[in-house]
């Protein structure tokens, strides 16, 4: 099982785009006892293969992260941070512990994060030099993805090696046919880029190799604990009482919610009759959810971002293999 744990929803920075602000939920941070609870709870399951520390910004709390990776027996500790906080103290911690830090930079352009990407460029190339194979995560809105390669390359020659660039779940393009056609223009730059691990497209070469889509279903393979010490199937059904299954006090309810959503896991309404809907990610409840509201379809921008990511790792299987894509 894969845990979650939301140290806190609170943060630093006030990204336009962050998913805490769009869920309109109360802020708080975990406290003693329910932090004590919890890594009882995951202890005496004995199932952690990865524990994800996640906020808002959880370094704002960095001796609740630290407790954790001390305390519970996983095989990965993956710790998600806007970087603002990091230092080498804590760098050289993690390292002792085999403890992953994830960190966000947007690039060159960071307005929508309201922070100076100058700081992020001395937190980052501080954390490459003692974890050169940090993932870094970007977020593009409809604003910025007119400079999504002109990002990408920027943080590759501050020295990353892997990255994972998202778009804003909430984006509504005024014209898709024309964000579509940038879209597909910008990851096919991207995918030019020599010596750089690009998740998304990893994912779906791997997705189209194997052919074969793993399901999204409640607390089957994932459980994200919110800080109140209350279990959700993923982080964008946080503080929806419909879909709560289960708390620190009642234990794992995931049968229960199962039953209570059988579209959880349905293919996206939107993908009907789609010919490459079997390498998209259509039945994400979590990606539907946060684009739409709804675990019934994802929104037209998500989909669009799908089509042009599969298309383009089909490029690249197809010149891999010296013919044309189809």
């Amino acid at each position: 099982m894969d845990y979650t744990i939301s140290i806190t929803n609170q943060c630093n920075l006030k990204c336009s785009y962050c998913y805490e602000r769009h869920l309109n939920t109360k802020y708080g941070h975990i406290q003693d006892g329910t932090m004590q609870k919890i890594a009882a709870f995951i202890q005496k399951r004995n199932d952690a293969d990865r524990v994800y520390l996640f906020g808002g910004e959880p370094l704002l709390y960095m001796d609740i992260v630290r407790y954790y990776c001390e305390t519970i027996r996983a095989k990965e500790f993956v710790v998600t941070t806007n970087g603002t906080l990091l230092n080498e103290d804590f760098i050289k911690w993690s390292m002792e512990r085999n403890v992953i830090i994830n960190m966000s930079h947007d690039g060159k352009h960071c307005e929508e994060r309201g922070v100076d990407s100058a700081l992020l460029d001395e937190k980052l190339k501080m954390l490459l030099r003692f974890q050169p194979e940090t993932l870094v995560q970007l977020v593009y809105t409809e604003k910025t993805l007119p400079y999504l390669y002109e990002n990408v390359l920027y943080l590759k020659q501050l020295g990353v090696r892997k990255i994972s660039a998202v778009m804003d779940a909430f984006l509504t393009p005024e014209d898709p046919d024309a964000f579509g056609n940038l879209l597909r223009a910008q990851w096919e730059k991207i995918a030019e880029i020599p010596d750089l691990f690009v998740y998304e497209l990893a994912l779906k070469k791997k997705v189209i190799r194997e052919n074969k889509q793993s399901r999204c279903e409640i607390c089957k393979r994932k459980l994200f604990i919110n800080w109140d010490g209350k279990f959700y199937p993923c982080v964008q059904f946080q503080n929806l009482p419909e879909y709560q299954c289960g708390s620190i006090a009642m234990g794992i309810q995931a049968e229960q919610a199962r039953m209570a959503h059988p579209d959880y896991s349905m293919v996206s309404e939107r993908c009907s009759g789609c010919e490459i809907s079997a390498y998209c990610r259509n039945d994400c409840a979590c990606r539907k959810m946060s684009t739409t509201g709804s675990v019934r379809d994802i929104s037209e921008a998500a989909c669009l971002e799908e089509q042009v990511h599969i298309l383009t790792a089909l490029t690249l299987l197809s010149k891999k293999k010296g013919g044309n894509p189809s």
